[in-house]
């Protein structure tokens, strides 16, 4: 009988954890295509574009893999934003089968144009995180779900993304810097 209790605990606790991520996808969802509309950009393209600007250069892999994407979105497409020019498609030099994904100039330019009008976009997550925050007197820590999905796509994903919030931040703080001069 304890073994049927502990399966039940077990779905509950996923079944919370989906209902409750679906919830907030669906809020982070709309409120991004809503930030990137005016720029003609769909979430995927605007994804691809936020982590090759962080590793700079990429392979379809590594962006499939931080990404959270399928190999064959993730090459539809950069195959669709390369043809606007956003992004190039080289083939690696000493191996043809590896194609890279680099940003041009006018995809750096549209990215940082899509940060710098972010503040005329609604944030819903983050609205009730403030909201949070008057209760509970601090932010809403995300150190609980970094750990968790560290354990299911590994520590380099988390590396990864706690590396590309720092050089956001770099950049928008040397942005907000060159304003002010």
């Amino acid at each position: 009988m304890k073994r049927d209790r502990e399966i039940i605990e077990q779905m509950l606790f996923t079944h919370h954890v989906s209902q409750l991520s679906k919830a907030l996808w669906k809020t982070v969802e709309k409120d991004w295509q809503n930030w990137i509309k005016p720029y003609d950009l769909n979430i995927n393209e605007h994804h691809i574009l936020v982590i090759i600007r962080n590793l700079e250069k990429a392979t379809i892999s590594q962006v499939s893999q931080y990404g959270v994407m399928h190999v064959s979105t993730v090459f539809n497409f950069a195959k669709n934003l390369e043809k606007r020019g956003y992004l190039r498609m080289p083939k690696s030099e000493s191996d043809k089968r590896n194609t890279y994904l680099e940003l041009t100039d006018k995809g750096k330019e549209l990215l940082y144009e899509t940060y710098k009008n972010y503040e005329n976009t609604d944030d819903r997550i983050h609205d009730a995180a403030l909201e949070y925050q008057k209760v509970m007197l601090a932010m809403p820590a995300f150190s609980d779900l970094k750990y968790i999905v560290s354990q299911i796509y590994g520590r380099d994903f988390i590396e990864q993304l706690d590396k590309s919030h720092q050089d956001l931040l770099e950049i928008l703080l040397d942005e907000n810097e060159d304003s002010k001069a």
